[in-house]
């Protein structure tokens, strides 16, 4: 099977390199077909020239995360091939519901879940990371028989982390794109109360990264005047690995919208993959796959206190850390290694073939 990565998509995001290395692993070929992410009517000539030269090689065209306007494209380029899709998120509910980027009822909030549905509707399998993702997926337009759920998985680097730092100051971090899913506001209002405990080990707490809502959370974190918290801005990819490696505890996505509960981002399966104690705000995504109490610890997303309430016991207890670091670890092994998404991933191909 050879199959064409098509579109302007980015080869450094994670998504894209579990997938392409899940693949390798099981013998696959994989080709490129790609073009900057400009706009669509910059890209397409681009893409055409790209795919004219790897047509004869293509057995499969996928379309990955965040494509959906490249899909109608691939769509008629695919011919008798395959297409599969891998949105990863809607557009609607992504720029509409999360961001607030647009109204409800705005001709862009329409364009938005027109362009969702169109880029569904025209694919043989779509890809979703969880079931209750995928949920959302049908109620805009994705057959449910065309769904596959692929996890997001963790690049092998992860696994190769080693055991947390001996010594008595526990690190406790967070590393992502300050995205509204993730919850940070929510993150410095449990820090703050935490701080009020006098009764805690050493502990220092980095917010790690760049994106929509940092300058808002720099301006809580100086009005809070909270001591015990850095916020060093954003660090290469490359460096994540050495940055969970001096951490005791990592924490994931406490978002009070919807989307933060059918998701299970990258920083959650990374952090279970270096062996540490996550902690996360909970959800029928979430569940699908983790055990609260057992895999990691989650918490209700949005309300600062049962996350300090979590924090704090965490620092209190070492033993329980390491317990939750360990069975966390084995269950990333259990689904989340390249090799285990290559496997879900190479099933979804051959049931878009089928199709």
């Amino acid at each position: 099977m050879r199959v064409c990565f098509f579109g302007g998509w980015d080869p450094a995001y994670p998504r894209n390199r579990i997938l392409r290395d899940g693949l390798a692993a099981h013998g696959v070929t994989v080709i490129e077909a790609r073009a900057p992410a400009w706009r669509a009517f910059r890209r397409w000539p681009a893409l055409l020239a790209a795919f004219s030269r790897v047509a004869r090689e293509s057995d499969v065209i996928l379309v990955p995360e965040f494509r959906h306007k490249d899909v109608p494209l691939a769509w008629l380029l695919a011919g008798r091939r395959p297409l599969v899709f891998d949105p990863l998120v809607s557009r609607h509910d992504t720029l509409v519901s999360d961001w607030a980027l647009h109204a409800p009822d705005s001709f862009q909030s329409r364009w938005n879940r027109w362009i969702d549905r169109r880029a569904f509707t025209l694919s043989d399998r779509i890809l979703c990371d969880t079931w209750e993702h995928g949920r959302l997926f049908e109620s805009l337009g994705a057959p449910q028989a065309r769904l596959s759920r692929v996890l997001v998985g963790a690049e092998r680097a992860f696994f190769e982390v080693s055991p947390p730092p001996a010594g008595t100051r526990v690190e406790i971090v967070y590393v992502g794109g300050f995205l509204p899913l993730h919850g940070v506001p929510v993150i410095v209002e449990a820090l703050a109360r935490l701080e009020r405990d006098t009764d805690l080990p050493d502990y220092r707490v980095r917010l790690i990264g760049r994106g929509i809502e940092h300058d808002a959370v720099a301006i809580q974190l100086r009005e809070r005047g909270l001591a015990r918290v850095e916020m060093p801005g954003a660090r290469p990819y490359a460096e994540l690995p050495g940055t969970l490696a001096s951490a005791h505890v990592v924490l994931g996505a406490f978002g009070a919208g919807a989307k933060a509960g059918r998701v299970i981002p990258h920083k959650i399966y990374q952090g279970l993959a270096a062996g540490r104690a996550v902690v996360t705000g909970d959800g029928p995504g979430l569940r699908e796959v983790f055990e609260p109490g057992r895999h990691l610890e989650a918490v209700p997303r949005g309300e600062p206190q049962a996350l300090a309430v979590a924090l704090a016991s965490l620092l209190r207890d070492a033993g329980r850390r390491a317990t939750l670091g360990a069975c966390g670890q084995a269950r990333a092994l259990e689904v989340a290694t390249p090799e285990r998404i290559g496997a879900s991933l190479i099933e979804a191909l051959q049931l878009a073939g089928a199709r």
